[in-house]
């Protein structure tokens, strides 16, 4: 019972940390229309990162994870001003095992490899979440 009460516990502090942060959602859906999976992103400096959220076992099982990677760095290699792709922290070591597979360095001091240092957090145009926040905090510092 407690197993089941702590990966419960687990899921929703992931769940509750992710909709919290900035950046954008990408949501992996099976022919049926049902998330199976979403990749959170952040911009920050010169580097983008990833983190992957299954919705179950079976959806992990998808592959998903390979197009959401292989769609990101993709991306930051067409992104001006990023050369760093921080694929999150991988939880246990087969995850770090499984990166290193594909050519991925895993690395626990990532300030001395990867430069997270902006003046602020960069949001595609017209995302609307994004956008409402940086207006909000814009609107709080201009207050002062």
């Amino acid at each position: 019972p407690d197993m089941v009460f702590d990966a419960l516990a687990h899921a929703v502090s992931r769940y509750m940390g992710t909709t919290r942060m900035t950046g954008q959602v990408r949501e992996y859906r099976n022919a049926e229309g049902k998330i199976i999976a979403f990749a959170h992103e952040v911009r920050k400096g010169r580097v983008m990162r990833g983190q992957w959220f299954y919705a179950d076992d079976e959806a992990a099982r998808s592959y998903v994870w390979f197009h959401s990677v292989q769609d990101l760095v993709t991306r930051a290699i067409a992104a001006d001003g990023v050369d760093v792709v921080d694929l999150g922290p991988s939880g246990d070591d087969s995850f770090s095992e499984l990166k290193a597979r594909y050519g991925f360095v895993s690395v626990d001091d990532w300030p001395a490899v990867a430069d997270y240092t902006s003046s602020g957090f960069w949001h595609p145009e017209g995302t609307g979440a994004a956008n409402e926040l940086q207006g909000l905090v814009e609107s709080f510092v201009n207050r002062r």
